[in-house]
This record gives C-alpha cells, sequence and structure tokens, in this order.
C-alpha cells in the first residue's frame, strides 16, 4: 500500500482544526493512518465524505477505560484512527452516525480534565525553570556579577542554558493550555465545537524545520560522545596557539634569571600552557597559564582573554572582572588573617583601549591589571617582582 505523508499544518490540542484538515484530505482521497504533530501518514483511496472526531480519554484511570471508549464510538458507527497524545481520533462515513458529544456543558467538563493534564506539564516545567534559575543565581553570588559568572563560571553557564530550555519548552505547552481553555469557555457559553480550518503554512513550516533538526542535532550528540575531541590545550609557545593574540610572556619579562616550570602532563607543560574556552557570554575564551620562579621566589602570571557576544560588553566586564579579582583576593584569606585592606585602582589612557586599569595592595604579593577595547577583554593576575604599570602598552596590545 502506497502512503502520502505530510507536514501536519494545525496544532495537536487544536481540535476543531484538526478536524477540519483530516476532513479536507479525506475529500482529496488520503484518509490518515498515522498521526505524528510534525507529519502525519495518509493511505491514498476514494475521495469521500468522511467526518473526523476527537475525543478525550483518561488512560491514567483503573480499569483502563480505553476499550470501553472504542466500544461505545463502535456502537455509534464510528471507527477508530489513531491517537494524538491524550485524544482519541475516530472517523466515520455514514452521514446518519450521531455526533459523539451533543451537550457542551459535558464536553467541557471533559476537556477539563485535559486541562488539567496540561497544567501538571506546565507546572512541572515551571518548577524545573525555577529550579535552574536558582542555580544560575547561585553562579552570580559566587562571583558578584552575572558577566563575570557567566564569561568564568560553570554553574550559572549550565543554570542559565537548562533555564533557556525550559523556557523555550514551556512556552508551547502554555499555548497549548491557552487553545484548550478556549474551547472550555465556548462549550461552556452552550457553543458547540465543529470543525473549523486553521491549517497554517507557518506551522507547516515550523514542523518541517522541527523534522530536519531533531535528527541533525542527535547526529551531533552522538558525534561529541562517540568521535575524539579535538584538542584544546597547548604548552606556551606551541606555533598557532592561542590563535586570537599575543600574550605577554614572562621569559620576556623577567630576563635570564626567570626560568619557567616545564612539567608535562600528556605532552603539554600545564604550568606553561594556552587553553581555549567558550562560555554563553563569551564564544571565545583563553586562558593563559605561567608559572616559573627566579631564584627562590615563585613568580607566576594568570591571563584571561574574552571576546564577548556583544562587543559592547568589553568595558562593563572588565570593570566586573577588576572588583571581582580585588573581592576573591580577600574573600580567600584565612579567618585568622587581617583583612587586605583597600586596593588602589587606577585607571590608565592608554592608546587602543576603553578602559585599563591596575590594582595594587601593599599587603599581598599579587598585582591587577584588567583592559577593554575591539570588543575584547583581558584580565592578568600577576605575582612578581615587576609593576604592572611598566607594561601597559603591551597589555594593550592584546586588544588589537
Amino acid at each position: 500500500m502506497k502512503y502520502v505523508r505530510k507536514l501536519t499544518p494545525v496544532h495537536s490540542y487544536d481540535i476543531p482544526g484538526l478536524e477540519s484538515w483530516l476532513e479536507e484530505q479525506a475529500a482529496k482521497g488520503l484518509y490518515l493512518k498515522q498521526y505524528g504533530a510534525q507529519i502525519c501518514t495518509f493511505t491514498r483511496d476514494t475521495p469521500h465524505t468522511v467526518r473526523y472526531r476527537l475525543d478525550y480519554c483518561n488512560t491514567d484511570r483503573d480499569p483502563d477505560p480505553v476499550p470501553g471508549l472504542l466500544t461505545l464510538y463502535r456502537e455509534m458507527s464510528w471507527d477508530y484512527v489513531c491517537r494524538s497524545g491524550p485524544l482519541f481520533l475516530f472517523c466515520t462515513r455514514d452521514p446518519y452516525a450521531p455526533e459523539p458529544h451533543t451537550d457542551p456543558q459535558t464536553h467541557a467538563q471533559l476537556l477539563k480534565q485535559l486541562e488539567s493534564q496540561i497544567k501538571r506539564g506546565c507546572s512541572f516545567l515551571a518548577w524545573m525553570l525555577v529550579l535552574f534559575l536558582f542555580f544560575f543565581l547561585l553562579g552570580i553570588l559566587n562571583y558578584g556579577s552575572p558577566l563575570v559568572a557567566l564569561a568564568q563560571g560553570t554553574l550559572a553557564n549550565i543554570g542559565l542554558f537548562l533555564g533557556l530550555i525550559q523556557l523555550i519548552k514551556m512556552i508551547p505547552a502554555l499555548l497549548d493550555w491557552r487553545r484548550v481553555h478556549r474551547m472550555i469557555t465556548h462549550l461552556e457559553a452552550g457553543i458547540p465545537l465543529t470543525p473549523i480550518p486553521s491549517a497554517s503554512r507557518c506551522r507547516r513550516a515550523v514542523n518541517g524545520l522541527a523534522l530536519v533538526a531533531t535528527p541533525l542535532i542527535l547526529c551531533a550528540l552522538l558525534a561529541y560522545w562517540l568521535l575524539p575531541h579535538p584538542q584544546i590545550r597547548w604548552s606556551l609557545g606551541t606555533e598557532g596557539r592561542p590563535g586570537d593574540f599575543e600574550p605577554v610572556l614572562l621569559t620576556q619579562w623577567e630576563g635570564e634569571s626567570y626560568h619557567p616550570d616545564l612539567l608535562e602532563s600528556d605532552g603539554v607543560t600545564i604550568f606553561n600552557s594556552c587553553q581555549w574556552d567558550m562560555t554563553l557570554l563569551c564564544p571565545t575564551r583563553w586562558e593563559i597559564q605561567q608559572w616559573g620562579s627566579i631564584g627562590p621566589e615563585t613568580v607566576r602570571l594568570e591571563l584571561y582573554w574574552y571576546r564577548p557576544l556583544f562587543p559592547a560588553l568589553d568595558r562593563p566586564l572588565a570593570r566586573d572582572l577588576m572588583n571581582y579579582l580585588t573581592t576573591h583576593e580577600e574573600n580567600t584569606r584565612r579567618v585568622d588573617e587581617a583583612s587586605l585592606g583597600p586596593w588602589t585602582v587606577t585607571e590608565h589612557p592608554v592608546e587602543g583601549t576603553d578602559y585599563l586599569a591596575t590594582a595594587y595592595n601593599p599587603n599581598t604579593v599579587y598585582q591587577y591589571a584588567v583592559a577593554a577595547g575591539n570588543g575584547r577583554t583581558v584580565s592578568l593576575s600577576y605575582r612578581g617582582p615587576q609593576d604592572l604599570e611598566d607594561h601597559l602598552p603591551e597589555i594593550a596590545a592584546m586588544l588589537s
């Protein structure tokens, strides 16, 4: 038997619209074999006038009410076709077959059970959305700023990403709730449901896009799971890495007395390395680690380079990073240690930057610098004998 498949141009819970569309297809000789939210399968035969009706049945009840429902429709000369979620689809070619629902009030009470089921689904999605937003807010509290949390933190990015997915899932669920509620309102007003044309090209296009996108996404996830991941971490000095800018190097700052720590793991000098990463806020982020020593003294430079998704966020991100760096240094001190006291934050007007500032505190061994410009942001945490204010042009050059 030859089958014809068509993209579904109506919503699953648009009962009058779906009934009308199926009756139009029957008039063209296409009879529904299997319903799908994105695509429907039809068989081709001689065109006839056919009535279609959707009915709700609560399958969670005990004993199973489905056999009784099918028997009732069969006694009224209606044939079972297939299911559409919690809705059962019936059809008849008998023009004298009675309508399954003759009392709008009774029909409304039945659809209220369907509305309750949809509301429970919406409530679950809403609670999941609240949970993921809680994770997002918790991530912000850890960093003190939404921008820094999304640029550096894992928890905030996961919470926001999963929250957006839940929000995307909630929108069609709420629209389904709205459609069913409108039908109930009409029925309670004494207006019976009758097939009404509502097929939409837009809905057909959306279903077509979903039909194509779903297997592509699944294939991408499968490839990510099965195939080896591309390298994202390299030894500092590897040709072409990092590929977006030229980082400042301690070997140039400190001179011949500086000895980098060249301990290797999996072929990478872990304490002198560059690593590519991405977050929701920054599709490109580089982390540069440089550790070494001058005699018995440890020298360290930790550098982060960001390219925000929206270039206008480069300066706000830099300011928030400076606040985070100075606050984080205070918060990581032990309880019995004295407070660091105020930081001296100095802004420097350097060509090629929209913002460049350094932070110094005589009670700590660390100095900080942040810079922003050209849609890029860079932050440095330095421990060593140099003064970051002597290297401002080199810091600014990383933004070009």
